[in-house]
């Protein structure tokens, strides 16, 4: 057993639950109540401001700082032996479109992504009677998000859809009657279009959609994953440009007419990511790197 210490989080976010929900259900690791006691300690960053709220200095030798801000330029001071990242990309100009390229970072940095959380799985198991999902909540720098929505709106499909932002996007509470409404929704859905956010890569919504089980489109990603998905096996990629986004028209009619093949992409997916991409498999991603 591998014995880790998480150092208590100033306030308890969607992110350092996913950890702490990782650490627990990982057959590998026993939680100790203490640095001493332990043979990792696993630091999570709260807010830029880092040292106004760990006051207390640990063992760099021994300290995983796990890092889940949006912001891909920043990165905690705090000493450690290795550093997970989640925004992994930035921002670049190609060809007059934006597109999204790697960061260049130290040795002891590594890149990590989100994952299907328990809370994020319900046990019921409705009627896939809505054929498209886009919920994406937009505001001022998500503007691929913008041109993901008009473009569906634009498409004008045929039967039931939800276009547009079903709820206030909060998470805080996972038990909330509107989020449980919005994990139903997910779930009733044949096919699932997210958009990761412009100034960065990676979210909750990506890995909600998987553990849906519907067919999910979604923006490509640049971020290295240990299992990475697949384009056209696990779910269905698609670029931000205005050639990619006529393919996407394309693709999004082609698997709402043929809705044996899209089952069939979704339920390779579904098990890829629930075999893959849980929270303890990000701990397993971690222990690979620093055992």
């Amino acid at each position: 057993m591998i014995k880790i210490y998480y150092v208590p989080g100033h306030r308890i976010t969607r992110e350092y639950r996913l950890i702490q929900q990782g650490l627990e259900n990982n057959p590998r690791v026993e939680l100790v109540d203490s640095a001493e006691k332990s043979d990792f300690i696993f630091h999570f960053y709260y807010v830029s401001k880092h040292s106004k709220h760990y006051k207390t200095k640990y063992d760099p030798e021994k300290t995983v700082l796990i890092d889940y801000h949006d912001s891909p330029r920043w990165m905690s001071g705090v000493p450690c032996m290795a550093y997970f990242k989640r925004s992994w990309v930035k921002l670049a100009i190609r060809e007059h479109r934006i597109i999204k390229i790697p960061i260049s970072r130290p040795k002891n940095c590594y890149p990590i992504s989100f994952a299907i959380m328990d809370e994020f799985i319900i046990n019921d198991n409705p009627k896939r009677d809505i054929w498209l999902t886009c919920t994406l909540r937009v505001h001022g720098r998500h503007l691929n998000r913008v041109r993901i929505l008009e473009l569906l709106e634009s498409m004008k499909i045929k039967g039931k859809v939800q276009i547009g932002e079903l709820n206030d996007g909060s998470m805080r509470g996972f038990n909330d009657n509107k989020m449980q409404d919005y994990f139903r929704l997910l779930k009733r859905s044949r096919i699932v279009v997210t958009c990761n956010p412009n100034p960065w890569e990676g979210d909750h919504r990506t890995w909600e959609a998987f553990a849906s089980g519907a067919l999910v489109f979604v923006d490509r990603m640049f971020t290295p994953m240990v299992h990475p998905l697949i384009d056209g096996e696990h779910c269905i990629f698609y670029d931000i440009s205005r050639s990619g986004l006529e393919l996407l028209q394309e693709k999004i009619r082609y698997y709402i007419d043929n809705p044996t093949a899209a089952a069939a992409i979704a339920k390779k997916g579904y098990d890829f990511t629930m075999k893959y991409h849980r929270t303890s498999n990000r701990i397993d991603d971690i222990l690979g790197r620093i055992t």
